[in-house]
């Protein structure tokens, strides 16, 4: 998922990040303490937000992507397609 277009990475971001960064924690075998290091998120917190139990805002996903995972490329992305959403702005800034 790394790679793909803008459209799949806001639908990604917004609608599939639990499961983002499960399947991420997976594939490097972080433990939920190693994201909550790296993050400086609890890992009850990271528990929640991948089992689907709790939402988190943009800046808190932003964190997660580059600070826990080192995807500042994906972050930039899915930034610029924010910027360009008007909807996904309104959401952003009430």
């Amino acid at each position: 998922m790394e790679q793909q277009g803008n459209k799949n990475i806001l639908d990604m971001v917004e609608n599939h990040f639990g499961e983002y960064v499960e399947r991420l924690k997976e594939q490097r075998g972080y433990s939920l303490k190693d994201i909550s290091d790296k993050t400086n998120l609890s890992p009850s917190f990271v528990f929640r937000l991948i089992k689907g139990y709790r939402g988190c805002e943009l800046t808190t996903k932003l964190n997660i992507l580059i600070n826990g995972f080192e995807l500042e490329e994906l972050a930039q992305d899915y930034m610029n397609q924010v910027l360009k959403d008007k909807e996904s702005l309104k959401k952003i800034t009430g």
